[in-house]
């Protein structure tokens, strides 16, 4: 649903236009930080003058406080607002003032806008229930506003490299030195410093594969993977991106023989293996299997490994985090591209990321997890059998003739329905399968058993 501001929001006298929209994958912290930085270039908001309280603008756009909060505190760390105690939230009176904007009259639309329904996302990477209504996770934000983060550190706060670390150690058995952590803003912005410090050739992806990252590759030739070929890379490839831990499409693990076998290929065409952690939460319900970084350490492999990890898949994309874990040159360049860049995002959320983590609030997260997914489970088989579906691993998969797929992902999506199409996973034209991916656990049981009776419904009509 969107949320608009039609007349403005009132500030010591001063009319906001803002503008959020929930429907949109921009988190809604980033959106409100973007609207309220043109509001300061176009002179809307001027130096000194005060911005709302984020509970009174939280209430007016129908969000939730933590998201306004968030925003002014990336705000504030980029030097365009400025707090104090018991006062309002202003302007930094240091900025210089723009020129008086010229507005043009509002235009009365022709028709009223179509308010955009509340969707149902069982997307892979997508869904799950929201941080910021979570007690565990505000009362980490809270805290973190009362810590002093100390001296801004563009690679990460060192209590939250730290928590990280810690949080490796206790969950997947990693040992990770504190710093050889760098945070980032979620993977795509770990893999964009990846690639921005160099990866020579082509890049090797999966062939099928998780879709997820390839949009930060769009500028780079990708050429297809098949991990169970143990023949040389390509002299060309200067890189591989792999997903052990969700396996296309089915979100099966690799095997550990695999593993190796992958670094062994690695090692042998000096190519860079850019371990894409994402799922890693599917760990916690089958046998923990070995991250290609730590098996590349204990076997000794020469193979590089850069290890990518995401909290952005856990705890939603409204809280963009994530971290990178490189050892040798190639990390060295990471440090000196991320210091280059600055912090991939506020050393305040760092502080409440941090928190979060230390107070086994993640952990329990997971473990809600777990249960959602028990119960995803038993609505699958009570809903009974769905034409065409392969139900091997943690998503749903069920194939169809490409019409049949493309009808489906439209009608569903007008029923307020959104899956992931299945020939998304490939990587050129050959032997491209059709079809619907269901990430069932990323909602809870009534709500699914409701989608997966709409899928069965419309599955019968085109079928028939």
């Amino acid at each position: 649903m969107a949320s608009k501001s039609q007349d403005g929001t009132r500030a010591e006298g001063i009319a906001l236009p803002v503008s959020v929209d929930k429907s949109l994958p921009t988190p809604l912290p980033d959106q409100l930080t973007q609207e309220l930085r043109r509001l300061i270039s176009e002179g809307t908001l001027r130096p000194g003058d005060a911005v709302p309280s984020s509970r009174r603008l939280a209430k007016h756009l129908g969000i939730s406080r933590g998201s306004v909060e968030t925003a002014y505190a990336q705000l504030v760390v980029e030097g365009f607002l400025i707090t104090a105690e018991r006062s309002a939230t202003r302007i930094n009176p240091d900025l210089p003032a723009a020129s008086t904007p010229v507005r043009p009259k509002n235009r009365i639309p022709d028709s009223p806008r179509r308010r955009l329904r509340n969707y149902v996302d069982l997307r892979p990477g997508f869904g799950g229930d929201d941080p910021l209504r979570e007690p565990a996770f505000r009362r980490a934000w809270r805290d973190s506003l009362d810590l002093d983060p100390g001296p801004i550190d563009p690679l990460g706060q060192p209590r939250a490299r730290w928590a990280i670390a810690d949080y490796l150690r206790l969950t997947r058995g990693m040992a990770v030195d504190p710093d050889e952590i760098i945070l980032t803003s979620g993977s795509r912005d770990g893999l964009r410093l990846l690639l921005s410090v160099g990866v020579s050739g082509s890049i090797a992806v999966e062939n099928p594969g998780f879709p997820g990252l390839r949009q930060a590759m769009s500028n780079h030739h990708l050429v297809p993977l098949d991990t169970a070929d143990s023949s040389p890379a390509p002299a060309d490839v200067g890189a591989a991106v792999v997903t052990p831990n969700h396996q296309f499409p089915h979100g099966t693990p690799m095997p550990v023989d695999q593993r190796a076998r992958l670094l062994d290929w690695a090692a042998r065409g000096d190519a860079i293996l850019i371990e894409d952690d994402y799922d890693s939460e599917a760990r916690f319900t089958r046998t923990v299997l070995p991250t290609l970084f730590d098996l590349a350490s204990t076997t000794g492999s020469s193979a590089q490994v850069v290890h990518i990890g995401t909290f952005s898949t856990l705890l939603t994309s409204a809280v963009s985090t994530g971290y990178v874990i490189a050892r040798g040159p190639i990390s060295e360049q990471l440090m000196s591209m991320r210091t280059a860049l600055g912090p991939a995002f506020s050393p305040i959320l760092q502080m409440a990321i941090a928190s979060y983590l230390g107070s086994g609030g993640l952990r329990r997260r997971i473990s809600r997890g777990r249960r959602r997914l028990r119960a995803a489970e038993e609505v699958v088989a009570e809903v009974g059998p769905i034409p065409g579906l392969v139900h091997d691993g943690r998503t749903l998969v069920i194939e169809t003739s490409q019409a049949q797929a493309a009808s489906l992902l439209r009608d569903l999506a007008d029923r307020g329905i959104l899956v992931a199409s299945l020939a998304r996973g490939w990587t050129g034209d050959d032997e491209v399968r059709h079809g619907l991916v269901i990430a069932h656990s990323n909602v809870e049981a009534p709500v699914l058993r409701e989608a997966l009776g709409e899928v069965k419904t419309l599955l019968s009509r085109i079928q028939s």
